[in-house]
C-alpha cells in the first residue's frame, strides 16, 4: 500500500528540478524512493531512510541451494516497514506487507520524425522485463507458510509501451500494460528467440502464472516532452511449476508447495537466469552491505519480525 501511495507522486518528482533530463533506470528508482520517504515522513517514522535499501540482495550469500553456484541477484529497491506497527489480517486484505520488493525498468528511445519515441529492437526490453518478473515471482525469500513480502514492478516509458514491447505472441505483455486486475501466463520459455534468452537464459519446463494489479499514470497530452507513461504492477498471486515441483503463493498470503518446491524452482531459476557483465548482479556483497542486510534479513530467524494480530 505504501508503494502505491508513493507511485502516485512519481510524475511530480520526475518533472521536478533536474529529473526532467534523467535518462537512467537508477533515476526512476531514486524518484520513487524520494516519494516513499515522503510517505514515511508523513507517518512520523523514526529514521525513515533506514527502512530502505537499494540494490538489495535476494540472498545474503548468493546461494539458492547448498553447494550451488552463487548468483548475486539484487532487487532495485527493498523496504522493511515493520516499525510502522499497523499491520493486521484485515489490513493485509488490501495488500499490506512487511517487506516490499521492487524491480524497475525505464524504457526510452530516440525521437522519430513524427515525434514518437520508440526503440527499433523490442526484444531487449521485452526480455529484460520478463527477467524482472521471474525474479520477483520466484527469488524473493520465504521462510514460513505465510508470505510477508509484496512484489512490485515499476515500468516507465517515454512513449506508448507498444513501441517497446513485443505484443505479438506474448499475451502477458498486453496484460502488463492494461489497468486493473489481470492474469499473466509465462510458459514455453525454451522456445523464446536468442535475443530474449540473452536476458532470461535457458529455462525449459518452467511455467509461471501470475495474478497482477496494474496502476497507471500518464499525460493528458504530450506537447511538452519528455512525457512519461508510468505503470506499477503489483503481483498478488503466484503459481509456478517445474517438473514435479510446485509452489503457490495465494492472495491471502498462504504458501502451499510440494516438498521444497519453492527452493527447487528458485534455485533452478537463479542458476539459469542470465546476468549482464559489469552489473551489480555479478558482484558479491561488500562487508558493510552484508552487515546491513543481516540486520533485518527476512531469511534470518533472529531478525525482528512483527507478529500480525
Amino acid at each position: 500500500m505504501l508503494i502505491e501511495q508513493s507511485f502516485f507522486s512519481l510524475p511530480e518528482i520526475l518533472h521536478g528540478s533536474g529529473y526532467q533530463t534523467q535518462n537512467y533506470e537508477a533515476g526512476i528508482v531514486s524518484a520513487l524512493s524520494l516519494s516513499l520517504l515522503q510517505v514515511l515522513n508523513g507517518r512520523n517514522v523514526s529514521n525513515p531512510i533506514g527502512c530502505l535499501q537499494s540494490e538489495r540482495l535476494y540472498r545474503i550469500n548468493g546461494l539458492y541451494q547448498p553447494g550451488g553456484r552463487p548468483r548475486y541477484f539484487r532487487a532495485d529497491l527493498f523496504a522493511d516497514v515493520n516499525r510502522l506497527y499497523v499491520a493486521n489480517r484485515r489490513l493485509s486484505q488490501y495488500g499490506w506487507r512487511h517487506h516490499l520488493w521492487l524491480e524497475c525498468k525505464f524504457l526510452r528511445g530516440q525521437t522519430g520524425v513524427n515525434g514518437d519515441c520508440h526503440a527499433s529492437n523490442k526484444s531487449p526490453a521485452t526480455g529484460a522485463i520478463l527477467a524482472d518478473l521471474l525474479r520477483l515471482a520466484l527469488l524473493v525469500p520465504e521462510i514460513t507458510d505465510m508470505t510477508q513480502s509484496s512484489r512490485y514492478f515499476l515500468h516507465v516509458y517515454d512513449a506508448d509501451p507498444k513501441f517497446y514491447l513485443t505484443f505479438r505472441g506474448r499475451s502477458w505483455c498486453k496484460s502488463l500494460v492494461t489497468v486493473g486486475e489481470h492474469e499473466i501466463h509465462i510458459s514455453n520459455l525454451d522456445q523464446e528467440p536468442r535475443a530474449i534468452k540473452k536476458f532470461i537464459g535457458e529455462l525449459p519446463g518452467l511455467d509461471v502464472k501470475l495474478k497482477v494489479t496494474n496502476f497507471y499514470l500518464g499525460p493528458l497530452h504530450t506537447e511538452h516532452r519528455p512525457a512519461y507513461r508510468c505503470w506499477l504492477t503489483r503481483i498478488d498471486k503466484i503459481e509456478a511449476t517445474l517438473d514435479l515441483h510446485t509452489v503457490k503463493i495465494d492472495i491471502n498470503r498462504r504458501i502451499t508447495q510440494s516438498a521444497d518446491g519453492l527452493v527447487h524452482i528458485a534455485a533452478f531459476t537463479a542458476e539459469r537466469l542470465a546476468t549482464l557483465p559489469d552489473t551489480p548482479d555479478t558482484q558479491p556483497p561488500r562487508p558493510d552491505e552484508l552487515e546491513a542486510v543481516q540486520a533485518d534479513d527476512p531469511e534470518n530467524p533472529e531478525s525482528d519480525e512483527q507478529t500480525e494480530e
